[in-house]
């Protein structure tokens, strides 16, 4: 199911906006975040920086636009990869995430956790639609996984799908709050692959 939301594609300036919000947003969260801290960062007066997003709220959504860019709509290609087996793909959409989750600092759960405790009811209701996707792109290749005997059927498939979501949820949890580059390292190598072993239901495989 594509739950994506057609928008306008941002201008150039407002994508620096947005890449200058999210430098102050892994350094500080949104709960410090301003128009003011935003503006400085850019060069710009706040007046400026409101002609290109009219309110901090617009901007913000703009912030849960470049989440879903970066996160899901890559999830969605490795989902329709057919050249790929169903737990090729699932292993994909987990080390997409994890690579996220590394490169950005934890920002997907951060932005989760605190647009879900600003109490706004359009952020909130705008990462519900992000997570859904994503939740959802993992079902959808679980249940087909499954029915055509690709992954074992010991467990539901949105079951699998929290499994899935939730190693990489923990691994930016621990990223953000007791870092250690070995230890993340180690879930790449050992984890996922013991992840994917234990839903693999096919002979032979090789993961």
């Amino acid at each position: 199911m594509n739950t994506t939301v057609k928008r306008n594609s941002p201008t150039i300036r407002q994508e620096e906006i947005i890449d200058r919000t999210l430098e102050l947003v892994r350094e500080s969260g949104l709960g410090g975040l301003t128009t003011r801290k935003i503006a400085e960062r850019v060069g710009f007066t706040e007046a400026a920086l409101f002609r290109h997003y009219r309110t901090k709220q617009t901007l913000l959504l703009g912030l849960m636009d470049r989440l879903e860019t970066m996160l899901v709509a890559p999830i969605r290609v490795i989902a329709d990869d057919e050249a790929l087996s169903f737990p090729e793909r699932l292993e994909g959409m987990v080390r997409h995430h994890t690579k996220v989750v590394r490169e950005y600092d934890s920002l997907p759960i951060l932005l989760l956790a605190e647009a879900s405790a600003s109490g706004d009811p359009v952020l909130v209701d705008r990462m519900r639609l992000v997570f859904r996707h994503y939740l959802s792109l993992l079902e959808g290749v679980a249940e087909e996984g499954q029915a055509r005997g690709e992954l074992t059927n010991s467990v539901r498939p949105d079951c699998m799908a929290l499994l899935l979501l939730g190693a990489p949820a923990a691994l930016a949890i621990r990223h953000r709050l007791l870092p250690d580059e070995t230890a993340e390292d180690r879930f790449e190598e050992d984890l996922i692959p013991f992840l994917m072993t234990t839903i693999d239901s096919r002979e032979g495989r090789t993961i």
